[in-house]
This record gives C-alpha cells, sequence and structure tokens, in this order.
C-alpha cells in the first residue's frame, strides 16, 4: 500500500478515489465508525483520520500516529443545542468503544456560535457542511467522507494532490497566518518529509 501512495499524486482523480477508498478501508475501525455516524443526520469523518493516517504510511508509521482526535461533521440546523451534539459524541463514543482515539463532533450548523470566542474570528453562519470543509486552514486537509449505500463518497473541494505529495500549502478563506504556522510547522515536526509552505 506505502508504493501505492506514495504513486498517488501521478493518478488520475479518479484513480485516486479509488486507491483512496480502498486505503481508508483498512484504517483500525474504520468500517465500523463509518457505519455508526450514519445514524448521525448529515454526517461525516473528516480531516486527520484519512490524510494523516495516508502520511503515516508514507513514513513507515503505525495507523493513527499523531492523530489527536477524529473529526465527525455534521449537519442539523433545526438543533443547534450543545446538548444535542454533545449526545451524538456521547452515543458514538459507546458504539465504537474499541476505538482509543477520542471523537470530535461537530455541528456545523452551530459554528458561528462559537467560533469567535475560540479562535478571535469573527465567522457568520455555514450554509453546509461541504462550506465548512473548504474553509480549513490547509489546502490538503480539506476532505471528508461518509458511507452510503455500501460505497465511499468524499468531499474534497481541492482534491488529493496535496496529501498524496505531501505538500503543506495556507487555504487563507478564513484562518489567519498564526492559526496556519502553528499547525503546518507541528505538522512538519511529525511527519518530516512533508514540504510546508510559508503563509
Amino acid at each position: 500500500m506505502k508504493s501505492k501512495l506514495l504513486n498517488g499524486q501521478h493518478l488520475s482523480l479518479n484513480e485516486q478515489i479509488k486507491l483512496l477508498s480502498e486505503f481508508v478501508m483498512t484504517i483500525d475501525d474504520m468500517p465500523q465508525i463509518l457505519a455508526e455516524i450514519d445514524k448521525i443526520p448529515n454526517a461525516w469523518l473528516g480531516a486527520g483520520a484519512i490524510f494523516q493516517n495516508v502520511w503515516n504510511i508514507m513514513h513507515d508509521y503505525d495507523f493513527n500516529t499523531y492523530i489527536k482526535d477524529i473529526d465527525i461533521l455534521y449537519w442539523d440546523d433545526k438543533d443547534l443545542s450543545w446538548q444535542s451534539e454533545n449526545n451524538y459524541l456521547q452515543s458514538l463514543t459507546q458504539a465504537c468503544s474499541n476505538t482509543t482515539i477520542p471523537f470530535d463532533v461537530k455541528n456545523i450548523a452551530r459554528i458561528h456560535l462559537w467560533y469567535e470566542e475560540r479562535f478571535g474570528i469573527p465567522k457568520s453562519e455555514y450554509l453546509s457542511v461541504q462550506e465548512s470543509i473548504s474553509t480549513w486552514p490547509v489546502i490538503g486537509a480539506c476532505m471528508a467522507m461518509r458511507l452510503k449505500d455500501g460505497a465511499l463518497e468524499f468531499i474534497a473541494p481541492y482534491g488529493f494532490q496535496d496529501m498524496l505529495s505531501l505538500r503543506v500549502r495556507p487555504n487563507k478563506v478564513l484562518v489567519n497566518e498564526s492559526i496556519y504556522k502553528n499547525k503546518a510547522f507541528k505538522w512538519k515536526e511529525q511527519w518530516p518529509k512533508l514540504s510546508v509552505e510559508d503563509w
């Protein structure tokens, strides 16, 4: 699988999707997690559990090395309460008790309620999970997936090329230089083969 991933940057987009679909289902507990999040409204598994595990294999690391949480994004604009979000978190944690990495479950429809207090940047309401993913700090990290009718679906507004070529570039749609640099240079320490671009 390592050689396939290292060659992934030279594949067509359809071939990259096929390769990634094959790869992610080999990650520890991933089939069960994807099955469980289907019980959450319009839910997707995002970011690190995908691209950081690609980097792990490219670096000869074990699965889930340096992955601090598993991001689950969902959309429910009818219930914007923190309690509802927390209930999904607790249910998922209980259902996937073999998973040692904690889940981070976020209702994208309520992010505007707390984003500025946490990050210091004003944030209007998102219109969808897809819009949210397109604003994440690093171009190659803007991705999510779910299992639908037995097949994997991906959201990847900027494609998979950066991930597969170990390239880290800033996405300036929302975040500032400090947020990007803190993330990018921490990753460079953890995955030294990465090529990190300046802001």
